[in-house]
């Protein structure tokens, strides 16, 4: 795998929301995994706790695995951790969007249960667990101290830390209106708070443990350069339009990408 999709993916970008310009960002395909990473992958046990963007990219995985199903990854969606006991990448749909503090407490419950002796553990909360009144930096220390709690019970659990998704920026002129009309948060503040809750996330494990930077995948078009809005004098990242149908899910090409780089990740971790 090309150097800067390893920094990108595993190790977080902690510039990705400043003011200058990222440079081009290679994403990792199923193409950079070797034979015998695929065999190891296919030998360990994950559990991915998420929601509606995670399913996207689980359909994305299948959408790879479909065209290649040579790599033979047993893929299971279930909440029966008895299930876990065999290698398999499991998942569920945890906890309900808009209260992270249930999908973390889920996680908690079913990956403790399920993988905790010697697998990994992931949880994806989703671009709609943030409103106007979240504070990123309570959020990212609830999540910090619960996996913190859960690997020291389970010396043997890895754990892969995921970033929050992001929104399609509507543009400068409906983000105004939305200002000063009032009653709603626009996108671009609310992508603003989800960068905080990111730049937390890859200060402390980036190049330290191993993340899925899915934002930072979502904000890198076509093109490989990132698409940002101005915010509060920065640069926010945004969830680029050629990725999405409806400004916050994946669509078949986006979760397409997104599926393959989740794992050609977990294959290099």
């Amino acid at each position: 795998m090309k150097a800067a999709a390893v920094a990108a993916l595993m190790g977080g970008l902690a510039a990705c929301g400043g003011g200058a310009e990222m440079a081009s960002v290679t994403v990792p395909t199923v193409n950079d995994v070797s034979p015998a990473e695929w065999e190891r992958l296919r030998q360990q046990r994950f559990f991915f706790g998420h929601q509606s963007v995670g399913a996207d990219v689980l359909n994305g995985v299948a959408d790879v695995l479909k065209a290649r199903p040579e790599l033979g990854l047993r893929v299971v969606e279930t909440t029966d951790t008895a299930q876990m006991r065999v290698p398999g990448l499991y998942h569920a749909k945890v906890g309900r969007n808009g209260e992270p503090q249930s999908k973390l407490d889920e996680f908690v419950r079913l990956a403790g249960a399920g993988v905790a002796d010697s697998g990994t553990a992931m949880l994806k909360y989703c671009y709609i667990d943030i409103t106007g009144e979240t504070n990123p930096d309570s959020l990212f220390e609830s999540y910090r101290k619960a996996v913190d709690a859960l690997r020291a019970s389970n010396p043997g659990l890895r754990i892969v830390h995921l970033t929050l998704p992001l929104q399609k920026d509507w543009g400068t002129v409906q983000h105004l209106y939305v200002t000063i009309k009032g009653g709603r948060t626009t996108h671009r503040e609310l992508n603003w708070i989800r960068q905080r809750y990111n730049e937390r996330l890859r200060a402390t494990y980036g190049g330290k443990e191993p993340v899925f930077d899915i934002a930072l995948l979502e904000s890198i078009g076509p093109d490989g350069k990132q698409r940002t809005a101005r915010f509060r004098g920065e640069r926010v990242p945004v969830l680029a339009d050629e990725w999405t149908y409806d400004g916050g899910h994946l669509n078949e090409v986006g979760r397409r990408r997104v599926g393959e780089a989740f794992l050609a990740t977990l294959a290099k971790l």
